[in-house]
């Protein structure tokens, strides 16, 4: 028995809101996550820096920055997230330390960026030299 033409109408209309819906939700995590740019391991390679490109969100509340960026520390084994920074403008300000001997303790990204109290890589180490702590 063939459908009766208002039916047909109420299928259409709801399937035009469902892909509405789906076309918002997914346009709505484009506008607000931010996208991988590269990573940096340090010396010993026990820890990781990601950078991401801020999202339009971000840029669009950060529109004095050129270079907007979000950086995030990882432990690489096992895998753990030790900190995220904020929005930060990269433009002339990336320079990478890994300030990983004792009593600093700390990773250092330009001049806006400090993630503090990183455990050493390892133990019975030999002190990393200024050529492995600035890349």
């Amino acid at each position: 028995m063939p459908k009766s033409c208002p039916e047909k109408k109420k299928y259409r209309v709801l399937l035009k809101r469902a892909a509405l819906a789906i076309a918002l939700i997914v346009g709505g995590w484009y506008f607000v996550t931010p996208t991988y740019d590269r990573s940096h391991y340090s010396p010993r390679r026990v820890y990781r820096l990601d950078y991401y490109e801020a999202s339009w969100l971000q840029r669009l509340t950060h529109m004095d920055m050129r270079y907007p960026h979000v950086i995030r520390l990882y432990r690489v084994e096992p895998r753990t997230l030790l900190g995220t920074s904020d929005v930060v403008d990269l433009w002339i300000n990336g320079q990478l330390y890994w300030y990983l001997n004792p009593p600093m303790n700390k990773v250092r990204v330009g001049r806006d960026v400090v993630f503090e109290n990183i455990p050493p890589e390892c133990a019975d180490c030999p002190p990393l030299t200024d050529a492995e702590i600035m890349p």
